[in-house]
């Protein structure tokens, strides 16, 4: 187990941070991938300790409980039986609230990027157990990074919160 650690350090640790496409070539023609978002400049490392934490995994695993227990998921932190969000904290992650449909939203640190706003867990009870998707609206490079998240830019307005 902790050699499987330090190799997905030294992993995250030399994957650079993704970049956009340029939006026009050296000749100034307009490139044909200028619509992909800009990256957002981020520590990869430090958002993949955040998405993999304990506290992370502790939060889903309540939410997955009541859902199983009750068939129904909690709308807030109170009803999940976690603390409130401001109190769900890590080097990395700033808060984790828990939304109506039982979906977490994982606020980051300054560790991870200035520049982001949240990541999406969204949860799906079937056969007995809970699965989970993760989403982002703000990070263009997340499945580069955490490959069982996706990217899904908000059509029409601006950053999500």
């Amino acid at each position: 187990m902790r050699i499987q650690s330090i190799v997905l350090l030294a992993v995250f640790t030399a994957t650079p941070v993704l970049a956009a496409t340029p939006a026009a070539t050296a000749l100034g023609r307009a490139n044909s991938e200028s619509s992909i978002p800009a990256a957002v400049p981020l520590n990869a490392q430090a958002l993949h300790i955040a998405l993999s934490s304990l506290l992370l995994s502790a939060t889903k695993m309540a939410v997955a409980n009541i859902m199983n227990k009750t068939g129904k998921a909690p709308a807030s932190n109170t009803e999940a039986q976690v603390g409130q969000p401001d109190y769900l904290t890590t080097n990395e992650i700033s808060s984790i609230t828990v939304k109506p449909g039982g979906v977490l939203v994982v606020h980051f640190t300054g560790a991870v990027s200035d520049n982001l706003y949240a990541v999406r867990l969204v949860p799906k009870l079937g056969l007995g157990a809970v699965t989970w998707q993760c989403l982002s609206h703000d990070i263009p490079q997340i499945q580069a990074i955490e490959s069982y998240c996706k990217y899904v830019p908000l059509k029409g307005s601006g950053q999500a919160h």
